[in-house]
């Protein structure tokens, strides 16, 4: 996992921005979203484990994190959120994994539907070069990531290489 520090520089999160963590996983991005978008703010986390999503509503509500709201769901198929909805999305280190993978569109495509106007969308990966992380077979070079995603209706904005890993940011082209 890269430092949410460094993440949430490149993504520029704000006070009473609405943030989805789709594939949120344990929940590191999400908590540290729910810090910086603050009370007037929300924090979406979904993930298709539900030990996951019972561990960060726990640790969310003992950190009195009330704007974050974690729920069982599969990134691959519709999400529970209104069209135009989210500020700031993140798919961290989620796009590898051979289901998403398989699903890239759709999830593409569903991230662009509850993205806001002006919205952002940040895609963490492991480095081909990286040390450790999926094996190199599965691991997606960013030029994929950018050409899927101007496919679905994304521009790119930005490719952050934090060494290990990298994040790509993108934001929905006008329609």
């Amino acid at each position: 996992m890269q430092d949410p520090r460094t993440v949430f520089a490149a993504l520029d999160l704000k006070p009473g921005d609405v943030f989805l963590d789709a594939g949120c996983g344990l929940g590191e991005y999400a908590l540290e979203a729910a810090r910086r978008v603050g009370p007037t703010g929300m924090v979406h986390a979904f993930d298709v484990t539900p030990g996951c999503i019972a561990d960060l509503s726990s640790q969310a509500a003992a950190l009195g994190l009330a704007q974050l709201r974690a729920c069982v769901a599969d990134i691959t198929r519709p999400l529970p959120l209104p069209d135009a909805s989210v500020t700031v999305g993140l798919l961290g280190t989620v796009l590898h994994i051979p289901p998403v993978t398989r699903s890239m569109e759709a999830v593409f495509t569903e991230m662009r539907r509850v993205l806001r106007p002006g919205g952002r969308l940040g895609v963490i990966e492991c480095s081909q070069h990286a040390p450790c992380g999926p094996p190199r077979s599965m691991r997606l070079p960013a030029a994929r990531i950018v050409d899927a995603l101007a496919a679905c209706g994304f521009l790119p904005l930005a490719v952050n290489d934090f060494g290990n890993t990298y994040l790509a940011l993108f934001q929905p082209s006008l329609p």
